[in-house]
């Protein structure tokens, strides 16, 4: 089983809070079960391509951000130029 890092203070505490989570990847991965730290067994599924900040809007009040612009910004300031992918992160097994 993969792993999957959440650096991202206010994001974490949003999938521990709620159960999951929305977050923005540079990587196309599968849809899989993944071991988070602090949480435990989750899964992960890939939702779309994102390709603008518009196409978060409907995901932030699970994103942990406060706003679509904190969260676009910080995407940005990741990934940059590259590829960003949508997850939704469930977590499956309390720790």
């Amino acid at each position: 089983m993969g792993r999957m890092r959440f650096d991202v203070t206010c994001v974490k505490q949003c999938l521990i809070a709620n159960g999951k989570v929305f977050t923005v990847r540079s990587y196309c991965l599968p849809n899989a079960n993944v071991y988070v730290d602090g949480v435990g067994i989750c899964r992960r599924i890939r939702s779309f391509e994102v390709k603008q900040k518009s196409d978060l809007e409907q995901f932030v009040k699970l994103s942990g951000f406060s706003s679509v612009e904190e969260w676009w910004k910080k995407v940005c300031e990741f990934y940059g130029n590259k590829r960003k992918w949508l997850y939704l992160v469930k977590r499956l097994e309390k720790r």
